[in-house]
């Protein structure tokens, strides 16, 4: 087990270090061969995808909100109707 654990992180730590070298040698090469507005205009998108990225996650994360407020509400509503007995009923699989 130890084996596998030793092996395990040494891989991760490897990749790790490898993929940071690697984008490192990317990044300094393309600075070298681009011209700068195409750089600023890259970095740009880059930007304003980050941007849309986080505004999508902001409404994922309302949405998700609103959601868990209405299934409280109605959660109230079943269990006037039903009965607190409703919810505590066990699971039955089918088959």
């Amino acid at each position: 087990m130890r084996r596998r654990l030793v092996w395990l992180l040494g891989g991760w730590l490897v990749g790790t270090a490898t993929a940071a070298w690697l984008r490192r040698r990317i990044r300094r090469g393309v600075e070298r061969y681009t011209p700068e507005h195409l750089r600023r205009e890259v970095a740009n998108r880059g930007t304003d995808m980050l941007s849309s990225v986080r505004r999508i996650a902001g409404e994922v994360t309302d949405a998700t909100r609103d959601g868990r407020d209405e299934v409280r509400r109605t959660r109230h509503t079943l269990d006037h109707e039903y009965g607190a007995r409703r919810r505590h009923r066990p699971f039955r699989s089918v088959g």
